[in-house]
This record gives C-alpha cells, sequence and structure tokens, in this order.
C-alpha cells in the first residue's frame, strides 16, 4: 500500500463538529485570512531582506544594514504567531470542522503536504539562526547572504506546495494520477502570481512602517530614516505589482477553461461586486502610489512634469475601471429584470464598464504609465535628487493608504477564490455541506451569454 492510502485506512472516523456551516466557513476564513497576511510578510521578506543585505554589503551602505537587521527581527518576530494560526486551523478547524474534507485532501495530495512540511523545518531553521546570530554571521557576510537565499528557497519550495494544494482544490485532475495533481490548469498562474504578489505585499508593509515613523518622527534624524524606508518599500509594492495585470489574467482564463462555474461568479455572478471592488483597489494602488512618486521628487525641489502627467493618466484609468458594467448587483439581476439595454435606453447596462475594450484599455494604462514612473522615480533617486527627510505628511499618508489598498487586496482575492468554489470544497468533488463524494453534473456550468461582469478579473492571490 502507498503512504497516503495508509494514512486514509489509519485514520479513525471523524465526525464534523455539529454546528452550522455558515459558522464553520466564518471561522476558518477569519483564520485563513489574517494566516495569508503573515505568511505572504514572510515569503516576500525573505528575498527583500537578501537583496538588502547583498547591496548593503557590497554597497558599505550603513543604512540598509540598519535595515535589514530590523527587518530579519521584524520576521523572526511575527512568524511563529502567523505559523501558529496556519497550525491551528489545521488541527483544530479543519479536523474539526471538514474532518472527511480534510482527511480525504491529505491522502491525495500526501507528498505536496510531505514536502511543504520538510521546507517548514528548514525554513525554521535558516530564520531562526539568522534572528539569533545577526551579528555573529555579520563577520563572514558571505554565510550570512547564502542563508538567507537558503531561507528565501526553503520558504519558495513551502509556497509552492502549498499553492499545488490550493489550485487543485478550485481546478482538481484526476486524485489517482499525481503528476496531473501538481501540475492541474491554474498550479503555474497561481504561483506566478502569489510570488509577485507577497513582494508587493511586503514592499507596502515596509512602505506602511516608513510613513508611520514620518508622521511621528521627532527629530531630523529619524524623519530621514522613516522617509527612506516609506520610499523603498513603495518601490517594492508599486514595481511588483505591475506584473499582476498579465499573470492574473492568464490565471483568470485557466478558471475560465477548467472551472467556468466559479468564473462566471466572479464576473458575472453575486461575486462580481466584490471584484469591482477589487479593481477599485488596484487602481487606488497604481494611482495613490505614482501620486506618491510625483510628489516626492516635488518636496526635494525638482520639477517632475512627467510624474504629474502619469498620475492624471492613472487617475482617469481608475475611474474608467472603477465602472460597473451595471447597475444590478450581477447579470441574472439584469436579465430578470428584463434590461440588457443601455442605461439610456430605459436599461441597466453601462458600456463604457465593459471588460472589453474599456477595462482592458484602463489595465495597459495602469501598467504603461507605472512602468514609466517608477523609471522616471528611480532615475532622480539614482542622481541623488532626493534628500530624505523632504517628504511631508502627505506623503506619509499616501504610503499608509497603498499599504492598506494591497493588504485589503489580499484579503478579498482569498475570499473570492475560495467562495467561488461554492458550494463545494473541492470543485465538482466534495460538497461543502455534505463532504462526501459527489458526482458532478454533466454541465460545466451556466451557459449564459452576455456582458463581462461588473468586475474584472485580478486575483491577488492568497493561501488555502
Amino acid at each position: 500500500m502507498t503512504p497516503p492510502t495508509l494514512v486514509a485506512a489509519a485514520s479513525p472516523h471523524l465526525v464534523a463538529i455539529p454546528i452550522s456551516t455558515g459558522m464553520a466557513t466564518a471561522l476558518v476564513a477569519l483564520l485563513m485570512l489574517t494566516h495569508i497576511q503573515f505568511a505572504a510578510f514572510q515569503q516576500g521578506g525573505y528575498i527583500i531582506l537578501a537583496v538588502t543585505d547583498f547591496i548593503g554589503w557590497k554597497g558599505k551602505d550603513a543604512r540598509k544594514d540598519r535595515f535589514s537587521k530590523g527587518l530579519v527581527t521584524v520576521l523572526g518576530a511575527t512568524f511563529a504567531f502567523g505559523s501558529t494560526l496556519a497550525i491551528f486551523a489545521t488541527l483544530i478547524l479543519f479536523l474539526g470542522l471538514w474532518s472527511q474534507f480534510f482527511v480525504e485532501l491529505v491522502r491525495i495530495m500526501f507528498w505536496p503536504l510531505i514536502v511543504e512540511a520538510i521546507a517548514f523545518v528548514g525554513e525554521i531553521i535558516c530564520l531562526y539562526t539568522l534572528y539569533s546570530q545577526w551579528d555573529k554571521l555579520g563577520r563572514v557576510r558571505p554565510l550570512r547572504v547564502g542563508l538567507e537565499l537558503l531561507l528565501f528557497i526553503n520558504a519558495s519550495i513551502q509556497m509552492l506546495a502549498i499553492n499545488v494544494v490550493a489550485s487543485y482544490m478550485l481546478t482538481p485532475r484526476p486524485s489517482n494520477s499525481l503528476a496531473l495533481n501538481l501540475l492541474n490548469p491554474t498550479e503555474i498562474p497561481l504561483e506566478l502570481h502569489r510570488f509577485v504578489g507577497n513582494i508587493a505585499f511586503d514592499g507596502a508593509m515596509i512602505a506602511l512602517v516608513g510613513g508611520i515613523r514620518l508622521l511621528l518622527a521627532k527629530g531630523p534624524e529619524g524623519k530621514a530614516y522613516g522617509d527612506w524606508i516609506g520610499h523603498y518599500g513603495l518601490v517594492y509594492a508599486v514595481g511588483f505589482t505591475i506584473a499582476q495585470p498579465l499573470i492574473g489574467w492568464e490565471y483568470a482564463k485557466e478558471i475560465q477553461l477548467h472551472a467556468y462555474a466559479s468564473w462566471y461568479s466572479m464576473m458575472l455572478g453575486g461575486l462580481s461586486v466584490a471584484f469591482l471592488f477589487q479593481v477599485f483597489l488596484l487602481g487606488a494602488i497604481f494611482t495613490v502610489g505614482i501620486f506618491y512618486l510625483w510628489r516626492r521628487v516635488r518636496a526635494s525641489g525638482f520639477r517632475a512634469p512627467t510624474l504629474a502627467v502619469c498620475a492624471a493618466l492613472s487617475f482617469a484609468s481608475w475611474l474608467l475601471i472603477a465602472t460597473p458594467s451595471s447597475l444590478a448587483w450581477s447579470y441574472e439581476d439584469v436579465v430578470a429584470a428584463n434590461a440588457n439595454v443601455p442605461i439610456w435606453q430605459g436599461g441597466l447596462i453601462i458600456p463604457w464598464g465593459q471588460m472589453i475594450p474599456f477595462k482592458l484599455v484602463a489595465l495597459i494604462v495602469f501598467t504603461g504609465v507605472a512602468i514609466v514612473a517608477v523609471t522616471v522615480y528611480l532615475k532622480h533617486v539614482s542622481k541623488g535628487e532626493l534628500r530624505w527627510g523632504d517628504a511631508g505628511r502627505g506623503q506619509a499618508a499616501a504610503l499608509i493608504t497603498v499599504a492598506i489598498a494591497i493588504s485589503l487586496m489580499m484579503a478579498l482575492m482569498g475570499y473570492i477564490r475560495e467562495h467561488s468554489r461554492a458550494p463545494f470544497l473541492i470543485t465538482d468533488k466534495v460538497l461543502i455541506n455534505q463532504q462526501q463524494n459527489f458526482n458532478p453534473p454533466s454541465s460545466a456550468g451556466p451557459a449564459l451569454d452576455g456582458p463581462a461582469g461588473v468586475g474584472i478579473i485580478m486575483p491577488w492571490d492568497s493561501g488555502p
């Protein structure tokens, strides 16, 4: 017998705790969405730590050395709490509330979960060695940087294994084929999406710290350091968010092809309003972020007309992408009201809120102006034209706004993706309220024709 079969056979007959499905779902959602924030911060923080420490070492930059020490301290302090949340959810909530589902998932995903556990142990060893021996390892700097890279590799393997599990739940393949399970249709887009998104999220959290320090700084030295931290984090946040539209589009396409009912719920059904708010947050990240870049250059006394134009174009795109495609909650409501015509003809459809071409144009503009804005801003930085400490309360508020938008976007995407599978825990295989094998109907999903939903596919990933 294979190890997964032995695990399933040795498992006792588990009976779920008798509480309502809604309450059980809410408990898991609250715990896991909180865990996601910590996990994303860890994953993104490891690569930023390695890059910053390496640059500080080679450039003999005391500010980057100070930042690296502070970052590893925060990573070490937050790791335990975030991991505890995940372990608590697995051992108590999943086994207690979704017992049959959890045992079945472990049977199918046995080897990815074993790899995840091994990488988790490796992550602990590397992180807490750095955390406790930071100054001693600084005497052998190549060893410290190498250990940081090993930490990042362990965390990346762990994330890859978890993404295999999460993507399988949305687009499962035959459970007796390990290869098909590992390479299910949404695994690679999800992996890329989370990898890029985690770095952007960590940058946003660094920018948040910088913004708060700017507001609370008492002296010029503290303000200068807070100003630099905010700038450094925001460049990561906006720079890596640039890649999200393209990756998100591919991710959504795979969901449409292999889990149509979930895609329909996101784009045209009850979750489309949530997606509309999702792209509103995306627009806030780009627009407020580019506004910060412009005002930060201006704060040091330099004219930046290109950045001003980029900010204006981003704001216009924000208005366009956040426009709903109808005045109804979902496309079914439009059809039910017999109002599938433009608003000036007495209907509920808003033509300029459609996905094609309007939201697509907005996405292209966002990407283009963000690339230009970050490039121009970094050119000012490389010339030494920014004086750290010049940033004011407006720049601090922009940093904090971007951080809040990214944090909300991650949590919302987690809710959207997990809820889109309803009424299944594993699409077409395990029902939420029954937790048993289920033979799906022959239809792949609702076959309604209509315009793009009120939202646009822009998943910001989260954990399973």
